[in-house]
Formats: structure tokens, C-alpha cells, sequence
């Protein structure tokens, strides 16, 4: 076997390539007319790809729990890897609205590793169609989504002085997927879902929302995000408009942030849509942009 689960986990670095070329071989045999499509190809392996780093099996080391997946022998893990592929293939051949008979022939190949693959699993991929071109990018993007994942199980953890909220939004995850994600919250807030649901859940998640949005924003360190916040923080109404507000340029320039700091922050939300800022010294918004500032976060 040229890689294992093991070796994906501990060594995604050494192994992707081989992984990525195992992938590319089946996705262009399970896509028949379409192999000789290079969108198509990226599109069924950048499906497989996101399901082994959301499950932790892609770069997850020990800072992600084991799954079903780590316990499976090489046989059966590479027939995970195939009914994979052959089902986001058929998926793909259905979207492309070809001929029944095509999808009906995959599903009669001579494929013994899927027949016997024990979890079938079919999700669109999060970040969209194309999969990681280099061991770097992917290296990058793991480590991306490891801390991000860390700065919301900080931000959820404190949620737990808010028992009805933590309750909404444990149910939502669960609702989104995220299983092994909660397993190892509940772990550590010794949770338990109420076997009652609350009448009022819709309106404990927003509130849940506001604070999660709220804390992510504090703890990210991205400049423009931290610029947003700041200017939630410190607008005040302005003095003869209605609905509008406005905080001056050296008001955000505190601290550890410059005003060339402050600009370069201001220019990046103009190009987002979210203000509409031409250097001038107070940057003034509508009630609107306020309420949209107050939701923007970015990865670093």
C-alpha cells in the first residue's frame, strides 16, 4: 500500500501526493465520459479530500479524536476511499444530466473494495471545487482550520455560564454534522442535550450568535477584522443624522495599531462592500453597515 490512515494522519505532508494521485486515477475511471475533464476530476477529489481533513483523518495528528476510519485495515480504508470517489462521480454525472445508463454502468463495475466499503458519506465540499495543488497549501489550510477550530471551542466553552444557549448551539451542531466536535466539548462541560427542546431555542441562538461572533472577532488577530471590531466599539450617533454614525480614524489608531494601520484595515472593508470610506478622517456608516461590521470575520 503506498499510504495508509495512519500516514495521512501523522504524515500528511509526505503522503497527499500519493493520495492525490490515487484519487485522480479513480475519479477520472468512475467519471467515464467526463475523465478527460479537468473540473470534474478536481471537483470529485477535492470532495474526498475535505472529508478526510473534516474528519480529522487528513493532518488531524492527536489534535483531532479518532474515528471509525483509523480502525479500519488498509483494505477496507481504501474501499472507503473508492465508494467515495464512484459516489461524488455518479453525483457529478447526474449534475451534468447524462444518460441513466452511464451512472447505471458505474454502478455495476467490477469495484470488490467498494462493495465492501463499510461508510458512505456524501457532502459538498466546503471550500468549494478545487482541491490543494501542493503538500504546502494543504499543510497551510490543516493548520488554518486546527486553530480555527481551537478559538471556537474557546468561544463555545464560554457559553457554558449560559446553559440555554450552549443548548442551541450544541443542537445546531449536531444538526450541521459536527459529531466528533462535540463529543469533545461535551468532554470537557460534562454536557448532556435537554431531552426536552426548548420552546424559545430560535431565540437562545441568536443570542448564542451575538456572543460567538463577538468573542471570535476579539481573538483573531487579522488586522481588518480587528479594525471592524474597533469600530463597533467606538462610533457614536452622529450629531444631525438620522441613522448614522461615525468615529474618528485616530479613535481606532490606539495601542499597537498605527494610522497607516487603520487605513490599510479601512481600504480592505471598503473592497469587502462593507463601508464606504475615501480617506477622509472619521469614517461615518449607516445603522446597516454598523450591524454588518459587527458579523465580519476572517481567517488569518
Amino acid at each position: 500500500m503506498p499510504f495508509t490512515a495512519h500516514d495521512l494522519r501523522y504524515r500528511a505532508e509526505q503522503s497527499y501526493p500519493l493520495l492525490y494521485a490515487y484519487l485522480h486515477r479513480n475519479a477520472q475511471r468512475f467519471l467515464g465520459a467526463l475523465k478527460y475533464d479537468a473540473f470534474e476530476v478536481d471537483t470529485v477529489i477535492g470532495h474526498v479530500v475535505e472529508q478526510l481533513v473534516r474528519l480529522g483523518i487528513l493532518g488531524g495528528e492527536d489534535r483531532t479524536p479518532l474515528t471509525a476510519l483509523d480502525n479500519l485495515s488498509d483494505a477496507q480504508f481504501y474501499a472507503f476511499l473508492s465508494h467515495s470517489v464512484r459516489n461524488k462521480a455518479i453525483d457529478r454525472l447526474r449534475k451534468r444530466r447524462l444518460q441513466v445508463s452511464s451512472t447505471a454502468e458505474l454502478e455495476g463495475s467490477d469495484d470488490s473494495e467498494a462493495d465492501n466499503n463499510p461508510i458512505t458519506d456524501a457532502v459538498e465540499s466546503l471550500w468549494g471545487t478545487t482541491p490543494f495543488s501542493t503538500p504546502e497549501e494543504i499543510t497551510l489550510r490543516i493548520s488554518s482550520q486546527l486553530e480555527l477550530r481551537n478559538v471556537l471551542k474557546h468561544c463555545i466553552l464560554a457559553l457554558n455560564a449560559a446553559p440555554n444557549q450552549l443548548q442551541a448551539v450544541m443542537q445546531e451542531l449536531h444538526e450541521f454534522g459536527a459529531d466528533d466536535f462535540i463529543l469533545l466539548l461535551a468532554e470537557e462541560l460534562h454536557f448532556s442535550f435537554d431531552s426536552e427542546r426548548n420552546p424559545h431555542i430560535s431565540q437562545h441562538k441568536d443570542h448564542a450568535h451575538k456572543k460567538l461572533r463577538l468573542c471570535l472577532q476579539r481573538q483573531s488577530s487579522h488586522l481588518t477584522v480587528a479594525v471592524a471590531l474597533r469600530i463597533t466599539m467606538y462610533t457614536v450617533k452622529h450629531p444631525t443624522e438620522k441613522n448614522r454614525y461615525e468615529v474618528p480614524i485616530q479613535m481606532l489608531a490606539q495601542d499597537d495599531f498605527s494610522v497607516q494601520d487603520v487605513q490599510k484595515a479601512l481600504y480592505a472593508l471598503v473592497d469587502e462592500g462593507l463601508i464606504d470610506w475615501h480617506g477622509e478622517q472619521k469614517v461615518q456608516l449607516s445603522s446597516d453597515q454598523l450591524k454588518r461590521l459587527s458579523r465580519f470575520y476572517k481567517e488569518e
